[in-house]
């Protein structure tokens, strides 16, 4: 007996030897993304209030840091790129498990798929759904009702696909992967801290509203179990579709949600109307998808129209407002190198629309104002062109935009000027042999902030501040040359910081 309890002891110790190690080369070997983006939400012990669901135009649409930090809403983003209606329906299924919100807000943006099986091209995007969700009997029949037979192991049991990515390691497999700063949201598609998208899309041309596509669909069937779940279970569900420019076909497809709205009694809100918040000069990823300044103004919407219509609770003030508050440092953080990794100027200016930056911009090449290209960035910052002269070369700009202060000939002058955040002062720092000024300092309530030298000052410097500490973000020059084409363009670069 006593040699039989060894060898059974032996046993079990390789066993769990053996699924130690297994453990670790699978998770090792697996996508990290899923696990990035959403493990804040299965690790939290509260609930969350409110849940978003949707595709692509949600999570790059609307950002809970920002709900939180404004109303003191605690909420997550849920939705995915290509996360149809059916995965909606399953990804709240499974969320249920683990929380019990108050709202469900869902973007219809998929209402005309008709299919629930996913195809090749779009499986892919499936693993940023499932590779973190918890195996549960939830888990395997969403598996079984979207995805084909022969396609259903690698969800069920990532391991079956992820062991042959030996040939793919490189120095990113050993980085730790940290839960992502967003609660769920993916600002403008930044990962790895790309470079921020500006694009200049068309409005769309609006149809009448009763113009609809009434056909029966499989997302349009997703949809009523989706309203049907919540309303089961006492959750409030609130219709969207987040603004871009429909064409007329897909705008019948949008406008026929109002009809499952209501049915259901159910609110909806379409964005894509006449006088939406979005500026389709600056507002957009591409023609389909908010940047991080339209996903601003976006969740800012949202945000006071789920504050004025539903019963939810403030936690600014609670017992978990020092976690999330450091949630929210920590994204701020996030949000800070983002901006200081552009090079471009376009993508710069678009960053800078966020109420959390106190800006000061010396302009030094009054080119800038012929292309239209930034005075639209500018006229997004809260600029007023009618206040801009051939001589304007300095804007002091308070949280993002509240308010901005033109300044005239302010390198002509030397003194100093009250703005909105205080005042700001150019004096002479360093003078050559002959008496020639070759730099200056800008200072702020008395407070050098910058040396300027004159022989750098080829186009714009901008130095960004916190609107609460007034601590430096960042300082960042950019020069540029202009390109007479077509139409009068400049082409920036970032020259120091």
């Amino acid at each position: 007996m006593r040699k039989g309890y060894k060898k059974f002891i032996s046993v079990l110790i390789c066993f769990v030897i053996f699924l130690l190690m297994f453990t670790a080369v699978s998770h090792f070997l697996m996508r990290k993304t899923s696990y990035i983006k959403n493990a804040d939400f299965y690790s939290y012990k509260e609930d969350y209030d409110v849940l978003f669901l949707g595709s692509s135009h949600m999570v790059m649409g609307i950002s809970p840091m920002e709900l939180w930090n404004d109303y003191g809403i605690v909420s997550y983003n849920l939705a995915n790129y290509g996360q149809w209606l059916p995965v909606d329906y399953w990804v709240l299924r499974n969320a249920l498990d683990y929380t019990k919100p108050k709202l469900v807000v869902l973007d219809v943006r998929a209402i005309d798929i008709n299919q629930n099986k996913f195809s090749p091209e779009h499986i892919s995007q499936l693993h940023e759904v499932f590779d973190n969700m918890p195996l549960s009997k939830n888990k395997i029949e969403a598996v079984f009702d979207l995805l084909p037979e022969g396609k259903r192991m690698e969800y069920l049991f990532d391991f079956s696909i992820y062991h042959t990515r030996w040939s793919e390691i490189d120095e990113s497999f050993f980085a730790k992967a940290n839960p992502s700063t967003e609660k769920g949201a993916n600002l403008d598609n930044a990962n790895n801290f790309e470079e921020a998208t500006v694009e200049e899309i068309k409005p769309p041309v609006l149809i009448d509203k009763d113009d609809m596509q009434l056909d029966e669909t499989t997302g349009k069937e997703y949809l009523r179990k989706i309203i049907e779940l919540c309303q089961k279970q006492d959750i409030e569900i609130l219709l969207t579709a987040l603004p871009y420019s429909p064409s007329d076909a897909y705008q019948r497809w949008l406008n026929s949600a109002a009809v499952i709205a209501k049915e259901y009694d159910i609110p909806y809100l379409d964005f894509n109307v006449e006088d939406t918040f979005v500026n389709y000069n600056t507002d957009y990823f591409d023609d389909a998808h908010l940047n991080s300044s339209g996903n601003r103004k976006a969740t800012k919407v949202l945000g006071e129209y789920i504050v004025k219509h539903y019963s939810l609770k403030d936690y600014r003030d609670s017992e978990i407002a020092s976690e999330w508050n450091q949630d929210y440092k920590e994204y701020t953080d996030y949000k800070v190198k983002w901006l200081k990794s552009q090079k471009n100027l376009n993508s710069y200016l678009m960053l800078l629309s966020d109420k959390q930056y106190n800006i000061i911009i010396d302009i030094y090449n009054p080119d800038i104002w012929k292309d239209p290209v930034y005075v639209h960035l500018f006229e997004n910052l809260g600029v007023s062109m009618d206040e801009v002269t051939d001589t304007t070369d300095c804007l002091v700009i308070k949280e993002g935009g509240a308010n901005v202060d033109v300044l005239n000939g302010f390198h002509s002058s030397e003194g100093v000027s009250e703005t909105s955040i205080g005042r700001l002062g150019l004096l002479i720092d360093e003078m050559d042999d002959a008496g020639t000024v070759t730099a200056f300092g800008i200072y702020l309530n008395d407070e050098k902030r910058y040396t300027a030298s004159l022989g750098e000052q080829a186009g714009i410097r901008i130095l960004v501040l916190d609107k609460d500490s007034m601590e430096t973000y960042d300082s960042a020059a950019f020069s540029y040359i202009v390109e007479k084409q077509k139409k009068y363009h400049l082409t920036t670069t970032a020259v120091n910081r």
